[in-house]
């Protein structure tokens, strides 16, 4: 049955990763609003059943808050709030900064229920000479967490490990392998150079303990060099195979700190969809897969990767980062046009004085 439309009068709305701030601003909103009497929740724990939902996925859990409010509650009506709309967003979503002019009617747009589709007429049965073929079975809807079965590497092994020790050592270093120069790198200045083929590279982190010994080096190999990062990109997908690195599971919240720069970079597959992503929000694996409909594999490499270069964060200890999510201010940008009679562009404009949300 469709969720029948509560009373006009007072409407319960439930907000979900939203901090104090934006809850005020909540707040201050729907009392200015006297149409329509809206009442905050920040639980659906207590007496007062919530009748619609605003899910904030710019805050530091991301899609995870979208996630966990959509299995407690499948049925309640809801709008996503982000700076920058996703593609494929699973329910409505308002854009920030937001307005109250598009704020208000979202919301009743959200409640109201959806439509009953009409039964087709009854046809008549078709002649007993021409068989009745058996309806095919509509597909299963995909499930809201789906299984994802991972492979996974240790990147701190093998050659890409050694390499990314070596790295954040101060002073040139060569890597050896059977006492043949394998790698020349020069972290003080993001240098490194290749001394074998790259074919014997990629066997290398094909291999989990080869035979490698680092010794202290001299400031120049005598040969052409090349970014440091761009080695380190390139032994880590490699090295990953389509497997993601030890310690991350499929529901870890992900974020990267910056953009990598793709323009020197091996080319990945989806690396600018994942990295437009991940700079914005933190995802699990498992949201990345279901929300950008990437390969899994894929997915993995481009985690590896920015993880060799320290782009990745995904500790569960680690402080949120501090990744612009919200439109920036503009100085000296005013609302333009008439005052609406309902004087929303009045609320508009008070609430963009306060903050953004």
């Amino acid at each position: 049955m469709p969720r029948p439309t509560p009373p006009a009068s007072d409407i319960a709305v439930l907000a979900v990763g939203m901090d104090d701030r934006k809850l005020a601003l909540l707040r201050m909103a729907f009392r200015l609003h006297h149409s329509i009497r809206y009442r905050l929740l920040e639980s659906s724990s207590g007496e007062h059943l919530p009748d619609l939902a605003i899910v904030d996925i710019d805050s530091p859990i991301g899609w995870q808050a979208w996630e966990e409010f959509r299995l407690r509650h499948p049925e309640l009506p809801a709008l996503i709030v982000a700076s920058t709309p996703p593609e494929h967003a699973p329910a409505p979503t308002l854009t920030k900064p937001l307005r109250v002019e598009s704020l208000f009617p979202q919301l009743q747009a959200a409640l109201r229920p959806a439509p009953i589709p009409t039964r087709a007429p009854a046809t008549d049965p078709l002649p007993a000479t021409a068989p009745r073929s058996e309806p095919a079975a509509a597909p299963a809807p995909p499930s809201s967490m789906p299984p994802i079965s991972i492979a996974r590497f240790d990147p701190r092994r093998g050659l890409l490990g050694a390499t990314t020790r070596l790295a954040r050592q101060p002073r040139p270093a060569l890597l050896l392998v059977e006492g043949r120069p394998l790698l020349w790198l020069r972290p003080d200045r993001a240098q490194a150079q290749c001394l074998q083929p790259a074919e014997q590279l990629r066997e290398l982190c094909r291999q989990d303990a080869p035979a490698l010994q680092a010794q202290a080096a001299g400031a120049s190999a005598g040969v052409v060099t090349q970014p440091l990062p761009a080695l380190l990109w390139q032994l880590a997908i490699w090295s990953s195979q389509g497997r993601l690195p030890a310690g991350i599971g499929a529901d870890t919240p992900l974020r990267l700190r910056q953009w990598p720069n793709l323009t020197r970079l091996e080319a990945l597959p989806d690396a600018t969809r994942l990295s437009a992503l991940l700079t914005k929000t933190p995802a699990t694996l498992r949201i990345i897969i279901r929300l950008l409909r990437v390969d899994p594999e894929h997915a993995c490499t481009f985690l590896a990767a920015a993880h060799a270069l320290g782009l990745l964060d995904w500790r569960s200890d680690a402080p949120p980062l501090k990744v612009i999510s919200s439109a920036p201010v503009r100085p000296g940008s005013t609302p333009t046009g008439p005052l609406r009679p309902d004087g929303a562009g009045f609320l508009s404009r008070l609430l963009q004085k306060v903050t953004r949300l």
